[in-house]
């Protein structure tokens, strides 16, 4: 389903044949019916069916992704990018209003600290993971793989922030991704925080469509699991937008091609730079394929392991970290899926 609007940050953690949209910068988008804002919906599945309810699902999901398929799922690929794109300023030329914060990170009381996340590179600084970003688990034509994902303090207190090539593969096909879990500060392959299920997608016809990159973000759902919300166990992550491009930010995934294996939490961090017309990077950043989706973070604090998710990591280019640009587009998807139960 489609509702049309009226317009027209530090560490790592395998590569699949999952296949993804073409480089935006070889699609036709003045072919597009339609503008790429338009917000495009669907109910997720578990073995192809949607659930009927939390139960089920839960029952449903965990029979299907036992510790050992969890561990044996791959990194999914990133797609390909550059550092332009053809079309881009006429496709998403901005809509760049106050920067403001419009979610605010929660913590969970009944969490301690006590699990580091593990640098990249030449990062030396001891940064703690965060309960508020986990490993994300999908099924796409028979094969197994994950991504990353980061726990949003909206409303409902159930959504996960990703990438868009993370929900769905971006062909303007119909069909989304399979068994969609989430595994909170998933460490040392064992979901620290239980096994989510996700109960509906929510992303845009730019990206489901036409598969380009600056709209390649998506927001997630969670069914409750045992009567209990996403965020009220875990805590949740604050949500910002139209903020600076050349802020510092702590990125935080679960890269998995080598030599890192995907099975806990990694960061990188350092200044951002703009990038194209809305989209953002982040120079040098060692992260890799299967932390797609995990947050870019402003504003981190080490003590309460929380920040404002500024973006979501999108894609690699010349060893640096891509991702769309968080403004006012973007904020007309998330109050589109911020109230959803």
């Amino acid at each position: 389903m489609r509702r049309k609007f009226g317009f027209v940050s530090v560490g790592v953690m395998l590569l699949a044949s999952l296949a993804v949209a073409q480089p935006p910068a070889q699609a036709d988008a003045a072919a597009a019916p339609t503008p790429s804002a338009t917000v495009t919906e669907a109910r997720a599945t578990i073995h192809g069916r949607v659930p009927a309810d939390a139960d089920t699902a839960a029952a449903a999901g965990r029979a299907y992704w036992t510790p050992e398929r969890m561990r044996a799922a791959r990194p999914a690929p990133m797609p390909e990018g550059t550092d332009t794109f053809d079309r881009e300023a006429s496709d998403r030329p901005g809509r760049i209003g106050a920067a403001r914060d419009v979610a605010t990170p929660a913590t969970s009381r009944s969490l301690a600290a006590g699990v580091h996340a593990t640098a990249a590179g030449a990062q030396t600084q001891s940064v703690n993971a965060s309960p508020g970003v986990g490993r994300v688990f999908f099924t796409h034509n028979d094969e197994d793989f994950f991504c990353s994902g980061g726990t949003i303090n909206n409303p409902q207190a159930n959504m996960v922030s990703t990438a868009g090539h993370c929900v769905h593969p971006g062909n303007g096909g119909s069909v989304w991704y399979d068994n969609w879990a989430y595994a909170p500060e998933y460490t040392d392959g064992v979901a620290l925080h239980g096994l989510w299920f996700a109960k509906e997608f929510t992303s845009v016809e730019g990206w489901v469509d036409w598969g380009y990159l600056w709209w390649d973000f998506a927001f997630v759902t969670m069914h409750p699991l045992n009567g209990d919300r996403l965020v009220h166990v875990t805590g949740g992550q604050g949500l910002s937008v139209n903020k600076s491009k050349t802020l510092t930010a702590m990125l935080l995934g679960y890269p998995g091609e080598a030599p890192y294996d995907g099975l806990s939490q990694y960061y990188a961090q350092g200044a951002l730079k703009a990038a194209g017309a809305q989209r953002i990077k982040l120079k040098n950043c060692p992260l890799n394929h299967g932390s797609s989706g995990g947050p870019f973070l402003r504003a981190w604090d080490n003590d309460l392991r929380f920040g404002y998710v500024n973006s979501v990591m999108s894609y690699k280019f010349s060893g640096n970290m891509y991702g769309p640009y968080f403004d006012d587009d973007v904020l007309d998807i998330y109050n589109v899926a911020k109230n959803k139960q």
